[in-house]
């Protein structure tokens, strides 16, 4: 009976390792059972520009007149990966790999190349669904569960980097949960230290199970050893709304939000920096149909807490257009419950609702402004100059329009003054600005100090 106990231990005590599939001793095995599944995206593409032959623009003219066709632009040229999602002949890849190409070929590790056609995409997500017409049964993927992956697994990723043809790389996850500026607030990116390089894009992330576990998408520019992957939990939810109806179909709310640094949390007098503040509203958006102001800060929504300003789009995403979503708000130092039936997002942009506000000066803060009259009487406020190492260099621009100052609409320079004879000295002053980007105009709080 102590035998059987002791054997039965033992077996217990085993059976985790002997289960386990996690062995990198067995790569080999598993990238000759992954390959078939990978493939290469070749895309061409009509020039975006011609090509300057003598950087002398007298000459270049010169030159293709006496020679013709010759030295005309050639059709752009793109490289990526992809893997099989379904066995009939849908290829996932990257939508950057595919955005603006006119033919797209898929070829396999066997050198088998098909043409193929665009299912559907969604830029928010970077994610493309590809359709092929395979004369067989293709291997495809099996998609594992990235909500369980730990730091500090195994992975593997499989592309083609640089043109060079299939290439394995191996790493470990480093982080979960990753927000990358510049690749949208939509997903959670996945940290990898497995080599990618330009090329790897849309290839897979695999666990040593096989299973793909992500996307690969990007690296980063200024590090070593720092890719990022879309998880597969958000390519299936995105791929297969794309399989299905063509389109990704996400709710939206209608506002420009920011982080709430430390000096904004201080002149809010919030407790903490948590929370998404509205930066502006956007004209007859679901938002401003409920009542949601610029100057609130969204705390919560359907009872998940917004941590950062990033936390809220990509909550807002999740859900479908025409529901209901319960918003937690602060408002003039209080909480309040708001009611949203969300939007779809629009195709074409819409811009952010016009507010005019508040003002600061050379005294106070170190910039000097000017009073702009527009066809309609109405006056503005824009910052002329602003002076070095003064409290508003680091936080202003020329040519920021001041709309607000803590709250008070600055509509003239006559509010302006009006607003400054009250600011004590080295009093934390919340500025509301209007700002001129590539994108549009965008509204931005700044927290100064006055001198």
């Amino acid at each position: 009976m102590k035998l059987s106990k002791f054997t039965l231990f033992i077996f217990i005590l085993l059976f985790p390792l002997l289960g386990i599939s996690y062995d990198i001793s067995n790569l080999p095995e598993l990238i000759d059972k992954i390959n078939p599944a990978v493939v290469r995206i070749e895309t061409t593409g009509e020039p975006n520009n011609e090509i300057p032959l003598t950087g002398d623009p007298f000459f270049d003219d010169f030159f293709k007149r006496q020679f013709g066709d010759n030295f005309k632009s050639q059709p752009s040229v793109g490289l990526g990966s992809g893997f099989v999602y379904h066995k009939s002949g849908l290829i996932v890849t990257n939508y950057h790999v595919i955005d603006r190409a006119n033919e797209i070929d898929v070829v396999f590790i066997d050198d088998k190349r098909y043409k193929a056609e665009i299912v559907g995409f969604d830029k928010r997500t970077d994610l493309a669904l590809l359709s092929i017409n395979a004369d067989k049964i293709l291997t495809e993927i099996t998609l594992g569960k990235s909500k369980n992956i730990k730091i500090g697994q195994w992975v593997v990723a499989i592309g083609n980097p640089l043109g060079l043809g299939t290439t394995v790389t191996t790493g470990i996850i480093s982080a979960k949960g990753r927000y990358v500026d510049g690749l949208g607030t939509y997903v959670d990116f996945i940290q990898t230290d497995a080599a990618l390089n330009k090329g790897n894009s849309g290839g897979p992330l695999l666990n040593l199970d096989g299973q793909l576990i992500g996307v690969n998408t990007a690296i980063a520019a200024r590090g070593q050893g720092i890719g990022f992957a879309i998880p597969s939990d958000t390519v299936y939810e995105i791929i297969e709304q794309i399989r299905i109806n063509g389109k990704v179909a996400r709710g939206w709310l209608g506002v420009q939000v920011q982080s709430i640094n430390d000096d904004i949390a201080e002149s809010l007098k919030l407790e903490s920096t948590n929370g998404a503040l509205v930066a502006a509203v956007v004209v007859d958006s679901p938002a401003e149909v409920a009542g949601i102001s610029q100057g609130d800060v969204i705390l919560s929504i359907n009872n998940k807490t917004i941590i950062s300003m990033e936390d809220l789009p990509r909550e807002v995403g999740r859900l479908k257009p025409g529901s209901i979503a319960k918003l937690g708000i602060l408002r003039n130092s209080k909480e309040i419950m708001i009611e949203v039936r969300l939007g779809e997002i629009p195709d074409k942009k819409v811009l952010s609702k016009k507010n005019k506000k508040n003002n600061l000066s050379r005294g106070k803060f170190g910039f000097d402004v000017k009073e702009l009259q527009e066809s309609d009487n109405s006056l503005r406020v824009i910052i002329s100059k602003i002076y070095p190492n003064s409290q508003a260099s680091p936080k202003l621009m020329v040519g920021d329009q001041i709309l607000e100052i803590n709250r008070v609409k600055i509509r003239s320079l006559e509010d302006l003054n009006k607003e400054l004879i009250k600011i004590n000295k080295k009093q934390s002053c919340l500025f509301l600005i209007k700002r001129k980007s590539n994108s549009g105009d965008i509204s931005l709080y700044r927290s100064i100090k006055s001198n």
